[in-house]
Protein backbone atom coordinates (compact mmCIF):
# COMPACT_ATOMS: atom_id res chain seq x y z
CA UNK A 1 0.00 0.00 0.00
CA UNK A 2 2.66 2.35 0.75
CA UNK A 3 4.83 2.16 -2.59
CA UNK A 4 1.31 2.90 -3.98
CA UNK A 5 0.86 5.66 -2.15
CA UNK A 6 3.83 6.96 -2.84
CA UNK A 7 3.72 6.58 -7.01
CA UNK A 8 0.49 7.87 -6.88
CA UNK A 9 1.21 11.04 -4.69
CA UNK A 10 4.78 11.80 -6.71
CA UNK A 11 2.20 11.75 -9.98
CA UNK A 12 -0.10 13.90 -8.53
CA UNK A 13 1.79 16.31 -7.30
CA UNK A 14 3.03 17.39 -10.77
CA UNK A 15 0.24 19.34 -12.49
CA UNK A 16 -0.39 21.37 -9.26
CA UNK A 17 2.85 22.46 -9.04
CA UNK A 18 2.98 23.50 -12.33
CA UNK A 19 0.24 25.77 -11.90
CA UNK A 20 1.46 26.91 -8.64
CA UNK A 21 4.74 27.64 -10.93
CA UNK A 22 2.40 29.87 -13.55
CA UNK A 23 0.69 31.39 -10.04
CA UNK A 24 4.08 32.57 -8.69
CA UNK A 25 5.36 34.66 -12.30
CA UNK A 26 1.51 35.77 -12.76
CA UNK A 27 2.51 38.20 -9.80
CA UNK A 28 0.71 41.66 -9.91
CA UNK A 29 3.36 44.45 -9.40
CA UNK A 30 1.43 47.88 -8.95
CA UNK A 31 3.61 51.52 -8.87
CA UNK A 32 3.30 52.43 -5.32
CA UNK A 33 2.82 49.68 -3.22
CA UNK A 34 4.88 49.77 -0.58
CA UNK A 35 4.77 47.21 2.82
CA UNK A 36 6.07 48.89 5.04
CA UNK A 37 3.86 52.18 4.48
CA UNK A 38 0.77 50.40 4.55
CA UNK A 39 -1.43 53.33 6.51
CA UNK A 40 -0.91 55.94 3.78
CA UNK A 41 -2.07 53.62 0.75
CA UNK A 42 -5.69 52.71 0.59
CA UNK A 43 -7.30 50.10 2.32
CA UNK A 44 -8.53 48.89 -0.70
CA UNK A 45 -4.89 48.53 -1.98
CA UNK A 46 -3.82 46.75 0.70
CA UNK A 47 -6.48 44.17 0.74
CA UNK A 48 -5.01 43.38 -3.07
CA UNK A 49 -1.29 43.33 -1.77
CA UNK A 50 -1.79 41.31 0.98
CA UNK A 51 -3.44 38.49 -0.99
CA UNK A 52 -1.23 38.34 -4.15
CA UNK A 53 1.67 38.41 -2.13
CA UNK A 54 0.44 36.11 0.44
CA UNK A 55 -0.60 33.79 -2.09
CA UNK A 56 3.01 34.28 -3.56
CA UNK A 57 4.82 33.35 -0.59
CA UNK A 58 2.52 30.54 0.42
CA UNK A 59 3.32 28.41 -2.80
CA UNK A 60 6.97 29.66 -3.30
CA UNK A 61 7.55 25.88 -1.69
CA UNK A 62 6.72 24.51 -5.29
CA UNK A 63 10.88 24.77 -6.24
CA UNK A 64 11.85 23.17 -2.81
CA UNK A 65 9.48 20.16 -3.22
CA UNK A 66 10.31 19.87 -7.05
CA UNK A 67 14.23 19.33 -5.70
CA UNK A 68 13.05 16.97 -2.98
CA UNK A 69 11.27 14.58 -5.37
CA UNK A 70 14.07 14.78 -7.56
CA UNK A 71 16.04 13.47 -5.29
CA UNK A 72 14.05 10.73 -3.97
CA UNK A 73 13.25 9.86 -7.41
CA UNK A 74 16.41 9.63 -8.46
CA UNK A 75 17.87 6.45 -5.64
CA UNK A 76 15.00 4.90 -5.63
CA UNK A 77 15.89 1.69 -6.33
CA UNK A 78 19.47 2.80 -6.05
CA UNK A 79 20.26 2.30 -2.55
CA UNK A 80 23.04 0.07 -3.82
CA UNK A 81 25.44 1.59 -6.00
CA UNK A 82 25.66 0.26 -9.49
CA UNK A 83 27.41 2.28 -12.37
CA UNK A 84 25.32 0.82 -14.74
CA UNK A 85 22.46 1.78 -12.86
CA UNK A 86 23.94 5.70 -12.25
CA UNK A 87 24.42 5.66 -16.22
CA UNK A 88 21.45 4.77 -17.10
CA UNK A 89 19.70 7.12 -14.84
CA UNK A 90 21.68 9.83 -16.39
CA UNK A 91 21.37 8.61 -19.87
CA UNK A 92 17.68 9.40 -18.60
CA UNK A 93 18.19 12.68 -17.80
CA UNK A 94 20.04 13.99 -20.80
CA UNK A 95 16.86 13.38 -22.72
CA UNK A 96 14.41 14.41 -19.98
CA UNK A 97 16.45 17.61 -18.86
CA UNK A 98 19.37 18.21 -20.72
CA UNK A 99 18.03 18.37 -24.64
CA UNK A 100 14.62 20.21 -23.20
CA UNK A 101 17.09 22.57 -21.61
CA UNK A 102 18.92 23.51 -24.82
CA UNK A 103 16.02 23.42 -26.58
CA UNK A 104 13.48 25.70 -25.03
CA UNK A 105 15.95 28.10 -23.78
CA UNK A 106 17.19 28.56 -27.91
CA UNK A 107 13.31 28.84 -28.93
CA UNK A 108 12.94 31.46 -26.16
CA UNK A 109 16.16 33.36 -27.60
CA UNK A 110 14.59 33.13 -31.09
CA UNK A 111 11.33 34.81 -29.68
CA UNK A 112 13.03 37.61 -28.89
CA UNK A 113 15.45 38.49 -31.32
CA UNK A 114 14.49 36.31 -34.00
CA UNK A 115 12.70 39.13 -35.21
CA UNK A 116 15.65 41.23 -35.39
CA UNK A 117 17.80 38.09 -36.94
CA UNK A 118 15.37 37.87 -39.80
CA UNK A 119 15.34 41.92 -40.93
CA UNK A 120 19.39 41.25 -40.50
CA UNK A 121 18.84 38.03 -42.82
CA UNK A 122 16.54 38.96 -45.12
CA UNK A 123 16.33 42.92 -45.48
CA UNK A 124 20.11 43.33 -45.24
CA UNK A 125 20.01 45.06 -41.71
CA UNK A 126 23.25 45.67 -39.73
CA UNK A 127 23.32 42.79 -36.83
CA UNK A 128 24.26 45.65 -34.03
CA UNK A 129 21.33 44.88 -32.11
CA UNK A 130 21.53 41.20 -32.56
CA UNK A 131 25.01 41.77 -31.32
CA UNK A 132 24.15 43.96 -28.34
CA UNK A 133 21.42 42.01 -27.47
CA UNK A 134 23.71 39.14 -26.74
CA UNK A 135 26.57 40.85 -25.51
CA UNK A 136 24.03 42.31 -22.86
CA UNK A 137 22.78 38.87 -21.65
CA UNK A 138 25.96 37.09 -21.26
CA UNK A 139 27.31 35.95 -24.79
CA UNK A 140 27.53 32.31 -25.85
CA UNK A 141 26.81 29.68 -23.29
CA UNK A 142 25.86 32.37 -20.77
CA UNK A 143 22.81 33.19 -22.42
CA UNK A 144 21.88 29.32 -21.71
CA UNK A 145 23.16 29.51 -18.07
CA UNK A 146 23.47 33.05 -16.10
CA UNK A 147 22.07 35.33 -18.72
CA UNK A 148 19.78 37.05 -15.87
CA UNK A 149 20.74 38.36 -11.90
CA UNK A 150 18.10 38.78 -9.68
CA UNK A 151 17.87 41.06 -6.82
CA UNK A 152 21.19 42.57 -7.44
CA UNK A 153 22.70 44.23 -4.23
CA UNK A 154 21.49 41.95 -1.54
CA UNK A 155 24.12 39.66 0.23
CA UNK A 156 24.39 36.56 2.31
CA UNK A 157 25.00 36.59 6.05
CA UNK A 158 28.61 36.17 5.13
CA UNK A 159 28.28 39.52 3.39
CA UNK A 160 28.98 37.78 -0.17
CA UNK A 161 26.78 38.65 -3.32
CA UNK A 162 23.53 36.72 -2.66
CA UNK A 163 21.85 37.54 -6.11
CA UNK A 164 20.68 34.97 -7.87
CA UNK A 165 21.62 34.16 -11.68
CA UNK A 166 19.15 32.33 -14.03
CA UNK A 167 18.95 31.56 -17.69
CA UNK A 168 17.89 33.72 -20.52
CA UNK A 169 14.32 31.44 -20.00
CA UNK A 170 14.30 32.28 -16.13
CA UNK A 171 12.08 29.31 -14.99
CA UNK A 172 14.68 26.97 -16.61
CA UNK A 173 17.08 28.19 -13.79
CA UNK A 174 15.18 24.86 -11.63
CA UNK A 175 16.70 22.33 -14.41
CA UNK A 176 20.03 24.14 -14.68
CA UNK A 177 20.08 23.82 -10.71
CA UNK A 178 18.96 20.16 -10.67
CA UNK A 179 21.47 19.22 -13.90
CA UNK A 180 24.11 20.59 -11.31
CA UNK A 181 22.87 18.37 -8.56
CA UNK A 182 22.22 15.34 -10.77
CA UNK A 183 25.79 15.61 -11.50
CA UNK A 184 26.91 15.37 -7.76
CA UNK A 185 24.82 12.12 -7.36
CA UNK A 186 27.75 9.54 -6.54
CA UNK A 187 29.05 11.77 -4.31
CA UNK A 188 25.69 11.94 -2.49
CA UNK A 189 25.30 8.36 -2.75
CA UNK A 190 28.56 7.93 -1.03
CA UNK A 191 27.61 10.22 2.42
CA UNK A 192 23.90 9.92 2.30
CA UNK A 193 23.32 5.53 2.23
CA UNK A 194 22.57 4.22 4.78
CA UNK A 195 25.22 1.47 6.79
CA UNK A 196 24.19 -1.77 8.47
CA UNK A 197 20.54 -1.05 7.67
CA UNK A 198 21.16 2.75 9.82
CA UNK A 199 21.64 5.81 8.85
CA UNK A 200 25.20 6.78 8.91
CA UNK A 201 26.80 9.44 10.69
CA UNK A 202 28.24 10.68 7.31
CA UNK A 203 24.68 11.21 6.66
CA UNK A 204 23.54 13.14 9.48
CA UNK A 205 27.03 15.32 9.08
CA UNK A 206 26.27 16.00 5.96
CA UNK A 207 22.43 17.14 5.97
CA UNK A 208 23.49 19.24 9.16
CA UNK A 209 25.80 21.22 6.94
CA UNK A 210 23.81 21.57 3.62
CA UNK A 211 20.84 22.59 6.43
CA UNK A 212 23.68 25.26 8.00
CA UNK A 213 23.92 26.55 4.56
CA UNK A 214 20.66 26.54 2.89
CA UNK A 215 19.17 28.37 6.80
CA UNK A 216 21.99 30.83 6.82
CA UNK A 217 21.14 30.98 2.96
CA UNK A 218 25.00 31.29 2.07
CA UNK A 219 25.50 32.12 -1.23
CA UNK A 220 28.04 30.01 -3.83
CA UNK A 221 28.46 32.13 -5.62
CA UNK A 222 28.84 29.93 -8.69
CA UNK A 223 25.97 29.62 -11.32
CA UNK A 224 24.20 26.59 -11.09
CA UNK A 225 25.06 25.85 -7.54
CA UNK A 226 22.32 27.02 -4.63
CA UNK A 227 21.96 25.92 -1.44
CA UNK A 228 18.26 25.60 -1.88
CA UNK A 229 19.08 22.66 -4.92
CA UNK A 230 21.35 20.59 -2.51
CA UNK A 231 19.89 20.72 0.69
CA UNK A 232 16.31 20.23 -0.93
CA UNK A 233 17.85 17.60 -3.41
CA UNK A 234 20.41 16.15 -0.75
CA UNK A 235 17.04 15.78 1.52
CA UNK A 236 15.06 14.05 -1.20
CA UNK A 237 17.76 11.52 -1.71
CA UNK A 238 18.62 11.15 2.19
CA UNK A 239 15.10 9.80 2.18
CA UNK A 240 15.44 7.46 -0.41
CA UNK A 241 18.17 5.75 0.41
CA UNK A 242 17.05 5.62 3.83
CA UNK A 243 14.45 3.56 2.48
CA UNK A 244 12.02 6.05 4.13
CA UNK A 245 8.25 6.35 2.53
CA UNK A 246 7.91 9.59 1.12
CA UNK A 247 4.35 9.57 2.38
CA UNK A 248 4.46 7.97 5.80
CA UNK A 249 7.27 10.46 6.91
CA UNK A 250 6.31 13.00 8.70
CA UNK A 251 2.69 11.74 8.39
CA UNK A 252 2.45 10.87 12.29
CA UNK A 253 3.64 14.47 13.23
CA UNK A 254 1.39 16.26 10.51
CA UNK A 255 -0.64 18.26 13.00
CA UNK A 256 2.40 19.87 15.12
CA UNK A 257 4.38 20.25 11.72
CA UNK A 258 1.11 22.53 10.46
CA UNK A 259 0.64 24.33 13.54
CA UNK A 260 4.55 25.17 13.22
CA UNK A 261 3.71 26.02 9.50
CA UNK A 262 1.00 28.32 10.29
CA UNK A 263 3.28 29.82 13.33
CA UNK A 264 6.30 30.80 11.18
CA UNK A 265 3.78 32.20 7.34
CA UNK A 266 2.49 34.52 10.47
CA UNK A 267 5.55 35.44 11.84
CA UNK A 268 6.21 36.50 8.50
CA UNK A 269 3.36 38.26 7.76
CA UNK A 270 4.02 40.45 11.06
CA UNK A 271 7.34 41.06 9.73
CA UNK A 272 7.21 42.12 6.39
CA UNK A 273 6.89 39.19 4.21
CA UNK A 274 10.18 39.60 2.46
CA UNK A 275 10.71 42.88 2.17
CA UNK A 276 12.56 42.94 5.91
CA UNK A 277 15.29 41.17 7.05
CA UNK A 278 13.24 39.33 10.10
CA UNK A 279 11.31 37.87 7.32
CA UNK A 280 14.15 36.85 4.88
CA UNK A 281 15.69 34.78 8.28
CA UNK A 282 12.13 33.60 9.09
CA UNK A 283 11.67 32.67 5.03
CA UNK A 284 14.13 29.18 4.47
CA UNK A 285 12.31 27.40 8.11
CA UNK A 286 8.85 28.16 6.86
CA UNK A 287 9.99 26.57 3.77
CA UNK A 288 10.74 23.68 5.39
CA UNK A 289 8.02 23.01 7.26
CA UNK A 290 5.70 24.00 4.79
CA UNK A 291 7.40 21.15 2.62
CA UNK A 292 6.39 18.57 4.98
CA UNK A 293 2.92 20.35 5.52
CA UNK A 294 2.19 19.82 1.68
CA UNK A 295 3.25 16.33 1.79
CA UNK A 296 1.32 14.90 4.40
CA UNK A 297 -1.42 16.90 2.47
CA UNK A 298 -0.90 15.53 -0.12
CA UNK A 299 -0.73 12.02 0.78
CA UNK A 300 -3.98 12.48 2.79
CA UNK A 301 -5.75 13.35 -0.21
CA UNK A 302 -4.25 10.48 -2.16
CA UNK A 303 -5.62 8.07 0.60
CA UNK A 304 -8.95 9.79 1.13
CA UNK A 305 -9.23 9.06 -3.05
CA UNK A 306 -9.44 5.55 -2.25
CA UNK A 307 -12.92 5.97 -0.17
CA UNK A 308 -13.97 9.16 -1.76
CA UNK A 309 -15.25 9.34 -5.17
CA UNK A 310 -14.78 13.18 -4.80
CA UNK A 311 -10.94 13.28 -4.25
CA UNK A 312 -10.56 9.84 -6.63
CA UNK A 313 -11.49 12.38 -9.53
CA UNK A 314 -9.37 14.97 -8.22
CA UNK A 315 -6.86 12.65 -8.04
CA UNK A 316 -7.24 11.10 -11.16
CA UNK A 317 -7.61 14.22 -13.30
CA UNK A 318 -4.11 15.79 -11.92
CA UNK A 319 -2.38 12.43 -12.80
CA UNK A 320 -4.12 12.77 -16.27
CA UNK A 321 -2.80 15.85 -17.13
CA UNK A 322 0.95 14.78 -15.57
CA UNK A 323 2.49 14.33 -18.85
CA UNK A 324 1.35 17.96 -19.54
CA UNK A 325 3.72 19.74 -16.14
CA UNK A 326 6.97 20.64 -18.77
CA UNK A 327 4.75 22.43 -21.41
CA UNK A 328 3.37 24.33 -18.67
CA UNK A 329 6.51 25.00 -16.97
CA UNK A 330 8.11 25.79 -20.23
CA UNK A 331 5.74 27.66 -22.40
CA UNK A 332 3.43 29.35 -19.80
CA UNK A 333 6.85 31.86 -20.05
CA UNK A 334 6.79 32.57 -23.47
CA UNK A 335 2.51 34.22 -23.53
CA UNK A 336 2.71 35.75 -20.00
CA UNK A 337 3.48 39.25 -21.27
CA UNK A 338 0.53 38.96 -23.35
CA UNK A 339 -1.74 38.05 -21.68
CA UNK A 340 -0.85 41.06 -18.78
CA UNK A 341 -1.72 43.47 -21.67
CA UNK A 342 -4.56 41.90 -22.44
CA UNK A 343 -6.02 42.01 -19.16
CA UNK A 344 -4.84 44.94 -18.07
CA UNK A 345 -6.42 46.61 -20.92
CA UNK A 346 -10.21 45.02 -20.34
CA UNK A 347 -9.50 46.09 -16.64
CA UNK A 348 -9.12 49.46 -17.59
CA UNK A 349 -11.54 49.27 -20.02
CA UNK A 350 -14.12 48.46 -17.54
CA UNK A 351 -13.21 50.47 -14.93
CA UNK A 352 -11.67 53.46 -16.78
CA UNK A 353 -8.59 52.85 -14.35
CA UNK A 354 -4.94 52.16 -16.78
CA UNK A 355 -1.27 51.17 -16.06
CA UNK A 356 -0.91 54.73 -14.85
CA UNK A 357 -3.73 54.61 -11.95
CA UNK A 358 -3.69 51.11 -10.95
CA UNK A 359 -3.21 52.18 -7.31
CA UNK A 360 -6.45 53.93 -7.59
CA UNK A 361 -7.84 51.45 -9.40
CA UNK A 362 -6.77 48.74 -6.45
CA UNK A 363 -8.63 51.10 -3.65
CA UNK A 364 -11.47 51.50 -5.74
CA UNK A 365 -12.31 47.91 -7.39
CA UNK A 366 -9.57 45.41 -5.46
CA UNK A 367 -11.82 42.79 -6.59
CA UNK A 368 -11.05 43.53 -10.29
CA UNK A 369 -7.31 43.44 -9.86
CA UNK A 370 -7.47 40.11 -7.59
CA UNK A 371 -9.69 38.65 -10.72
CA UNK A 372 -7.24 40.01 -13.11
CA UNK A 373 -4.43 37.98 -11.03
CA UNK A 374 -6.76 35.10 -10.98
CA UNK A 375 -7.91 35.14 -14.71
CA UNK A 376 -4.20 35.05 -15.61
CA UNK A 377 -3.10 32.06 -14.01
CA UNK A 378 -6.24 30.42 -15.52
CA UNK A 379 -6.31 31.20 -19.04
CA UNK A 380 -2.46 30.76 -19.36
CA UNK A 381 -2.57 27.69 -17.74
CA UNK A 382 -5.99 26.83 -20.79
CA UNK A 383 -3.33 28.23 -23.36
CA UNK A 384 -0.47 25.87 -22.31
CA UNK A 385 -2.95 22.51 -21.99
CA UNK A 386 -4.55 23.45 -25.55
CA UNK A 387 -1.14 23.64 -26.79
CA UNK A 388 -0.07 20.62 -25.31
CA UNK A 389 -3.41 18.46 -26.60
CA UNK A 390 -2.89 19.28 -30.15
CA UNK A 391 1.03 18.77 -29.85
CA UNK A 392 0.02 15.46 -28.58
CA UNK A 393 -2.26 14.86 -31.33
CA UNK A 394 -0.46 15.98 -34.37
CA UNK A 395 3.07 15.93 -33.61
CA UNK A 396 3.40 13.10 -30.59
CA UNK A 397 6.96 12.61 -31.27
CA UNK A 398 8.04 16.83 -31.07
CA UNK A 399 5.92 16.84 -28.27
CA UNK A 400 7.81 14.08 -26.29
CA UNK A 401 11.38 15.67 -26.87
CA UNK A 402 9.72 19.23 -25.30
CA UNK A 403 7.71 17.60 -22.39
CA UNK A 404 11.22 15.69 -21.45
CA UNK A 405 9.56 12.20 -22.55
Amino acid sequence: MNKNVTSELISFVRFPLAICVVMIHCFIRIKGWQYDHLAEQGLGSNVVMEFIISTRIIILFVVALFFLISGYLFFLHLEEWSSEGWLRKMKRRFWTLLIPYLLWNTLYILYIIGPDIWDCLAHGKPWDVVKAWIDEHGSGIGLFWNAKSLGIGQVDIWGHPAHTTVPILLPFYFIRDLIVVDLCTPLFHFLLRSRDGKVSPYAVVTMAILAFLYFTQTSFMIPGFTAEAFFFFGWGAFLSLNRFELPNVFYARRWPIAIITLILFIAMICSGYLYSRTGRIIYPFFIVFEVMTMINLLAWMVRRSYSSPFWAKIKNGSIKWQDATFLIFALHFFILKDIFRLLDRVGGALTGFYDVRMMEMANRFPHVVIMNYLLRVVIIVAICMFVYVILRKLLPRVCGILCGR
